[in-house]
């Protein structure tokens, strides 16, 4: 699901893709990347919910994630 949500995203289906990367999710959700990721899709409509997902993958040890809170949600 996740190879499949990249694609998707590359493509401009953020729709899909952020299904795709809850599937993802479901299966394996101790995994920072997918919820960067899933960051991403929701970043230009759903901002306060991009910023959560950041978070979660900083709890999960992707520090990548708070410089994506720094620069995309303050």
């Amino acid at each position: 699901y996740s190879l499949k949500a990249i694609n998707l995203s590359r493509l401009g289906d953020d729709i899909g893709a952020e299904k795709c990367y809850n599937y993802a999710i479901e299966f394996e959700p101790n995994n920072a990347d997918y919820y960067i990721g899933r960051g991403w899709t929701k970043l230009n409509s759903k901002k306060t919910d991009a910023c959560a997902d950041w978070s979660k993958a900083g709890e999960l040890g992707n520090y990548e994630a708070y410089d994506l809170i720094q620069k995309y949600c303050k």
